[in-house]
């Protein structure tokens, strides 16, 4: 898979960077990702209880005490973001189902590039992420991978490798389609960047699982 395909797909979108960055912080949570795409779209209202909130002139005018870990000000910022939010126009249809295409590439990797390539057409913003991958199976096919071989699916990775930004693997059993991923990783360049060290450090990483190798191995 390659999480950097969604990534750079949702970054080309035409929306606040608000949003983008909403659903960048949950590309890992498919169901969390998928309710805010409706929400951002149209296709699902915002809450009753937020159009009141954010109806009234001054929300925290007889709301009572202040309780919990948040501040006024940040109460305050909180409300102003969502009334920005909801001031700004729905992510159209058509980009949508761009990222809806994107994520539904399933197929053996050589189809899954040509796939991909056509969306590239008409969302350009996943072009490098495209270049990177036919690059990425040129390397493979000269170390006489059969690339022709290797399943690409556009969604692999997004619930268990949620520090992963790039380019992501998994090394399972043909013979025990029962069984987790015996081997698996990927690139994580952004993970020192998320962690507050500053610049991205360009990593590559995965496990093996010794317990899976050696029931695999008793078995033949």
């Amino acid at each position: 898979g390659d999480i950097g395909l969604l990534m750079a797909a949702v970054q080309g979108l035409q929306t606040s960077d608000a949003r983008k960055a909403a659903l960048l912080r949950h590309i890992w949570r498919p169901r969390r990702f998928r309710a805010l795409l409706d929400r951002f779209s149209g296709k699902t209202p915002a809450p009753k209880t937020r159009n009141a909130l954010l109806k009234k002139k001054d929300p925290l005018a007889k709301s009572g005490p202040v309780i919990g870990l948040r501040s006024v000000p940040e109460i305050k910022a909180r409300i102003a973001a969502l009334r920005e939010d909801a001031a700004t126009a729905p992510i159209s249809s058509g980009e949508v189902e761009l990222i809806d295409a994107v994520l539904a590439v399933r197929e053996t990797s050589p189809f899954a590039l040509e796939q991909l390539r056509d969306i590239a057409v008409d969302l350009p913003a996943i072009g490098a992420a495209v270049g990177r991958m036919q690059e990425r199976l040129d390397a493979l096919d000269a170390r006489g991978i059969p690339i022709g071989q290797l399943e690409f699916d556009a969604s692999y990775g997004r619930t268990l490798m949620e520090y992963y930004d790039g380019f992501v693997f998994g090394f399972y059993a043909a013979t025990r389609p029962d069984l987790p991923a015996v081997s698996s990783g990927g690139r994580y360049d952004a993970l020192t960047r998320q962690l507050g060290q500053g610049a991205e450090i360009p990593a590559v990483g995965g496990v093996m699982r010794p317990g899976l190798i050696l029931e695999l191995e008793a078995a033949t």
